[in-house]
């Protein structure tokens, strides 16, 4: 079983070291390793040159310009030769034994056309893992449908949203159904690319080790936000995406699957309420705090509830 690896890199001259030693000190050695420079400013290229000069297993590209890591992985899925392709964020890293952990469920179902595994979370400040992101009771055995993957990407903030999987695929099953990433999604072309893998029939499981290492955007230990991950919120495009979605084969016409589709609609609406609200307040922008709220009137709802729980800590610290 040979298995490639597809790391896109931006501006990551300063850590994109701890990615790159993870695969290749695999227990399981990757048949080849491909960096996708995303036309960084930094020295992020030379550095990635430096640390795989000695690395024949390596081969490096770059994207004509910059386009997101959804261009720079299709680059990489072109490019591919292994039986199985496995992404990895240059913020991220793997554990020792991913690919052996991967491997090892491929063999137990060779029918299987896309792997994932639990998250270990990492805050980068304190330079430790802080925990899992789900936990073995919480990994299904079975097989994973496209209703148990809408079901658990609602984004209501309560439970781990499954579009933050990172897996290892297929590499015929890819090409047989023409599928790439979506180059017009730069946040959460994840859950976007499984819907599509989904609904082309996709057999998938996930493994109960946390085996990919996670960056946090605020570290669990440190309470300091990660200066080196460089994921982009844009909720809005995530809901128009979704209602996309809904509105296609074999989502659309499915009483059930439509129902999950608009549950997370709802909840990434709320998440683009809270995140508008956040920035707004930071930047003292009260004109757009007004204009959001004539817009979207529920969205007073949760000024009212930030406003209760910010007058609330006052009076404790009093």
């Amino acid at each position: 079983m040979k298995f490639s690896i597809i790391l896109p890199v931006y501006k990551a001259a300063g850590f994109v070291e701890r990615s790159i030693r993870s695969v290749q000190n695999q227990t399981l050695a990757p048949d080849e390793i491909i960096i996708i420079d995303d036309c960084s400013p930094d020295n992020t290229l030379d550095v990635v040159k430096n640390l795989t000069k000695d690395d024949a297993r390596v081969r490096i590209f770059q994207t004509p310009q910059n386009g997101g890591p959804s261009l720079a992985r299709n680059i990489g899925l072109e490019q591919a030769t292994g039986d199985w392709v496995a992404i990895l964020d240059a913020d991220d890293a793997y554990a020792p034994n991913r690919l052996e952990t991967l491997a090892s469920l491929i063999e137990s179902d060779p029918s299987l056309d896309v792997v994932a595994d639990d998250l270990a979370y990492y805050d980068a400040i304190a330079a430790k893992i802080t925990g899992r992101a789900l936990g073995p009771a919480h990994i299904p055995s079975a097989e994973i449908t496209l209703e148990d993957y809408l079901a658990h990407t609602v984004a209501d903030g309560k439970t781990l949203d499954w579009g933050l999987f990172k897996p290892a695929l297929r590499r015929n099953f890819l090409n047989q159904h023409q599928l790439r990433y979506p180059t017009n999604q730069r946040h959460g072309e994840d859950y976007v690319f499984m819907l599509r893998l989904l609904s082309a029939g996709a057999r998938f499981r996930v493994s109960p080790e946390a085996t990919y290492l996670y960056t946090q955007r605020e570290g669990a230990i440190s309470r300091r936000k990660s200066d080196i991950t460089r994921t982009s919120i844009a909720y809005d495009s995530l809901i128009a995406v979704t209602e996309q979605a809904g509105r296609s084969p074999p989502i659309v016409g499915n009483p059930k699957l439509e129902s999950l589709i608009a549950r997370r609609v709802k909840g990434l609406t709320k998440l683009d309420d809270a995140h508008f609200f956040s920035v707004a307040i930071r930047r003292g922008d009260l004109i757009g705090l007004i204009r959001r709220a004539v817009k979207r009137p529920a969205f007073i709802i949760l000024v009212a509830r930030q406003i209760g729980m910010a007058v609330k800590r006052r009076l404790v610290r009093r």
